[in-house]
């Protein structure tokens, strides 16, 4: 029996002489597309889509951010190290502080003014900010420093890579910690060619020791970052009405805070779930579940070419019932035939109530002449159950539309529906209490009822609509 599922169901097996295909696996997907997720990145500036308050985009709320940490770092170890010259502390001209600094900050200022109009943080844009990061630190120590103390570059860089992986992820990271180290080694070269004497064992135990810390923190921001992501994508598919999937909290093997997050989010999913997807008076999906699971439904089908049969299901004469007996006893009479119709539905059928009395059955890989059997089963069970509410004497009864339709493409979902109601439309104008199956012409042409089997409304040149 199924009241209908908020989960996907499992996917059919691929039918005799289907080819199967081979899942192409993420990185080799990613490399063979790398000209859209460019494209995708330089447009969006955000590869979620995410759009935050005020309009802005995931990335440009980050480097905003971010630039404004930037200008209280470059101005905090200027103010420092101009002090430290003009009170005798360190030898050197403060010069090359004043100049460097204001430009950086002054370029800084410039992609923050862009970030605010555009309203986007694009991967030029966010890779030029790293260089330009990169740039004043290695070109500030050059000026300022003697060679001994050039390590404090490489102690800068890693604020920098912070800022890299916070954005843009752990190919451009590596990138950085690799430019970084590149940039030392010309820094020295420098030196040495200006006639500096360079402990080259101190020096490149220093570079050592920076690639190791590093490429450790990318690897342990890669699994952060990683799962920040996933629970983003999960909570914008809740956003959309989607509960199918749930954070897979097994997967980390040292739990922690984004763990915690992951186990709320879990329940949050469950409670929402039945919230936003089912109908609380009858526990059935409700509208939006229903349309969830049709769509997904129709996409299974087109995959593999199956057919799929809807079922229409009206209450007769509701009206009366809660005119006569109240609209408390109403509710209870929609109660009870949400049971009924529940179990007269196979493993694997979905049911919803998608209006005031009327449900919908959905039927998965069923042609017309199966759902035809399950919809008088349906009829039979509902004639003979007995309402409480109701008088002995009074009896409720349904009328049933069917439509059956062989899925080529995501298009049949709303025809599949259409053709249910005008077939359900047709079973209350031939009197009610009766199952009638769609067939082209339906709208303008009836056939004489007969009640104890299905009916199928076929053209016919001797009745019309009234």
């Amino acid at each position: 029996m199924h009241l209908g599922s908020s989960s996907t169901s499992p996917t059919p097996p691929v039918p005799p002489g289907a080819r199967a295909t081979r899942k192409t696996p993420f990185w080799l997907s990613r490399a063979l597309h790398w000209r859209a997720l460019w494209s995708a990145l330089v447009e969006r500036g955000d590869s979620h889509g995410t759009v935050s308050r005020a309009g802005f985009s995931a990335n440009a709320e980050i480097v905003l951010w971010q630039n404004e940490l930037r200008v209280v770092i470059s101005a905090a170890v200027a103010l420092v190290a101009t002090g430290l010259r003009v009170f005798g502390e360190v030898s050197g001209s403060p010069v090359p502080i004043a100049v460097v600094v204001p430009a950086y900050v002054a370029l800084v200022g410039l992609t923050t003014l862009l970030v605010r109009q555009t309203r986007r943080a694009g991967l030029p844009l966010v890779a030029g900010l790293v260089t330009l990061d990169l740039g004043a630190i290695y070109v500030t120590v050059g000026l300022v420093t003697a060679p001994q103390y050039y390590p404090r570059a490489l102690f800068l860089s890693l604020v920098a890579l912070q800022f890299t992986h916070f954005v843009l992820g752990v190919l451009p990271s590596v990138i950085a910690v690799l430019g970084s180290a590149i940039g030392y080694v010309i820094l020295l070269a420098v030196a040495v060619h200006h006639g500096e004497a360079i402990a080259w064992g101190e020096q490149l135990w220093m570079l050592a020791l920076y690639l190791v810390v590093g490429l450790t923190a990318i690897i342990l921001l890669a699994g952060t970052n990683r799962r920040l992501t996933t629970l983003v994508d999960l909570f914008a598919q809740a956003e959309r009405g989607d509960f199918t999937r749930e954070y897979d909290d097994r997967a980390d093997r040292r739990p922690d805070g984004i763990t915690v997050l992951g186990r709320a989010f879990n329940h949050f999913r469950a409670e929402l779930a039945s919230l936003v997807l089912r109908d609380p008076l009858t526990g059935c999906l409700n509208r939006r579940g229903f349309e969830q699971e049709l769509e997904r439904t129709i996409a299974r089908a087109s995959r593999y070419g199956g057919e799929v049969s809807l079922l229409a299901i009206d209450v007769d004469h509701f009206k009366r019932v809660n005119d006569t007996y109240g609209h408390l006893a109403g509710d209870a009479v929609l109660r009870d035939l949400a049971h009924v119709i529940g179990g007269s539905a196979r493993a694997g059928d979905l049911v919803a109530r998608v209006g005031g009395e009327e449900f919908v059955m959905l039927l998965p890989h069923t042609d017309c002449e199966s759902a035809g059997v399950v919809a008088e089963r349906l009829l039979e069970k509902v004639r003979a159950h007995r309402c409480d509410v109701l008088r002995d004497e009074q009896r409720l009864t349904v009328s049933i539309g069917i439509a059956s339709e062989q899925v080529v493409d995501d298009a049949v979902a709303s025809a599949l529906r259409a053709r249910a109601d005008e077939a359900l439309y047709v079973a209350k104008r031939l009197g009610r209490n009766r199952v009638v199956m769609w067939a082209s012409g339906i709208r303008s042409n009836t056939t004489p009822a007969w009640v104890p089997s299905v009916e199928l409304a076929l053209p016919s040149p001797r009745t019309s609509r009234g």
